[in-house]
């Protein structure tokens, strides 16, 4: 499902901007933000997201207003007035408004999500929604481990393929007395005639 993020309406309102507010904190808040958002989606979701700062000019370290990170695309709004200006047109000029979703507490473009049947989500909830489903899917891989071990799959291992087969000799073995014959004086470990004087 088609996602646009209104990316700094997130930051602040998630708190993911630090401490302060400088270029480099907010280079940083950024980078905090799509990590975030790309290690806690699946890669169809992120195929179709779509990160918006506002920007007066391009941030340093960056060579395009419009690229591709963590297959995400990220734009930064250096064309248009602010970064709501360009969400708003990439809303209008969306091909199927009705499965796209807006995230943004910014009522301004939650209007403009509205009037277009998109979907809009503040970007607390959808940030909160986003945690909660990823750690939904690490709870069901845990669970589908344990089921598994508890299933008794080990019992599936091939122990004579893992440890190698042991074979018995059967001739050796004589069903009808499982003691050593020990009138046999190879294997009766007492001399003769240990014990006799006990008799007497």
């Amino acid at each position: 499902m088609p996602i646009i993020i209104d990316g700094y309406n997130l930051i602040f309102t998630c708190g993911l901007e630090g401490k302060t507010r400088t270029p480099q904190s907010l280079e940083k808040a950024r980078a905090r933000l799509i990590s975030a958002v790309a290690s806690k989606t699946s890669e169809k979701d992120r195929s179709n997201t779509t990160i918006v700062f506002d920007a007066k000019r391009l941030p340093i370290k960056e060579t395009s207003a419009d690229f591709r990170t963590h297959q995400m695309r990220v734009l930064y709004a250096v064309d248009h007035e602010d970064a709501d200006t360009l969400i708003e047109e990439l809303i209008a000029k969306h091909s199927t408004p009705k499965k796209l979703i807006v995230v943004s507490s910014d009522h301004r473009l939650q209007t403009a999500a509205t009037r277009r049947k998109a979907t809009a989500v503040d970007s607390d909830v959808w940030y909160e929604q986003l945690l909660a489903t990823r750690e939904h899917r690490c709870d069901q891989k845990q669970t589908q481990i344990d089921d598994t071990f508890s299933n008794g799959a080990l019992e599936s291992i091939d122990w004579a393929k893992e440890f190698g087969s042991m074979e018995v000799d059967e001739s050796d073995e004589d069903e009808s007395d499982p003691f050593p014959n020990l009138a046999d004086s190879s294997l009766n470990p007492f001399p003769p005639g240990y014990g006799e004087d006990l008799l007497d």
